[in-house]
């Protein structure tokens, strides 16, 4: 499975879809323009190989966001029944019309709490910086469970409680501030995380950290980018994406600050 990333981002994006030539252009020099969410792909497509789910799964987009996760998957998987979720109604609005534009007809859109979703039977459904919203009762850990097929795969990748940085903290203080009012749920470790999957009553199949020095660097660069202008943006995007791949080469795994755990439903 070839899973590539970002295609629906002229239709997601408000900047590119109000320029659609110049999104074009920025598109063909640049590729991928947000650093975060490209980040997080390079991370869910490795994390894909530890998941036999076949060619026609039955798939849950948890926190779907702007889709492209479920998009990327209705790509490759063309036969897959891919259902993506979200509570943002905005959010579903902007999934529905990339789908129209982009011509999939595999993805079905969702705007409930999991616990209202009245489909079931899912092969694999996964989650990737999400849960780090949510306050840790509320995390849809039982409705994740009760919504799998017997063998199937629940896939979490969340902040690490603790984070490391490399440049001066101060320069990302309205991060900072931001983060206390959003990420309620960043409570784990690694070790912790597993044990929560244990507690549901997951089998673990894959524990890992990720997002190492190189990779906090290239988040950094792209961050202070963006706030200094759109052109500074683009100049350090390909510094910034070089560095998350170096990372991805050489992380040892041993820390990190982002985490991630794949369970199996027994």
């Amino acid at each position: 499975m070839e899973l590539t990333f970002g295609s629906a981002q002229k239709h997601t994006s408000k900047k590119m879809r109000s320029h659609p030539f110049m999104s074009i252009v920025f598109s063909a020099i640049f590729g991928y323009t947000n650093v975060g969410n490209y980040a997080r792909f390079t991370i869910f497509r490795e994390l894909m190989k530890n998941i036999p789910i076949g060619t026609k799964p039955k798939v849950l987009d948890l926190g779907a966001g702007y889709g492209e996760y479920s998009i990327s998957l209705a790509t490759a998987l063309p036969k897959a029944d891919i259902h993506a979720l979200d509570i943002d109604e905005s959010r579903i609005r902007s999934i529905e019309e990339a789908l129209h534009k982009s011509g999939i007809d595999n993805v079905h859109t969702h705007c409930v709490q999991t616990e209202n979703l009245n489909e079931s039977d899912f092969n694999f459904i996964f989650s990737v910086d999400v849960f780090e919203h949510i306050s840790s009762e509320e995390m849809p850990f039982r409705a994740s469970y009760e919504r799998l097929k017997t063998n199937g795969y629940l896939l979490v990748k969340i902040p690490n409680r603790t984070q490391r940085t490399i440049l001066p903290e101060r320069w990302f203080e309205k991060h900072h501030e931001w983060l206390k009012d959003e990420h309620i749920g960043q409570i784990y470790d690694l070790e912790s995380l597993k044990q929560r999957f244990i507690e549901e009553g997951f089998r673990l199949v894959h524990a890992a950290y990720s997002d190492g020095w190189f990779s906090r660097l290239g988040w950094e660069l792209a961050y202070l980018g963006k706030r200094m202008g759109v052109i500074t943006q683009l100049l350090t995007l390909p510094i910034s994406k070089g560095l998350i791949q170096m990372d991805r080469l050489i992380h040892q795994g041993n820390w990190g600050n982002a985490i991630q755990v794949i369970g199996q439903k027994i």
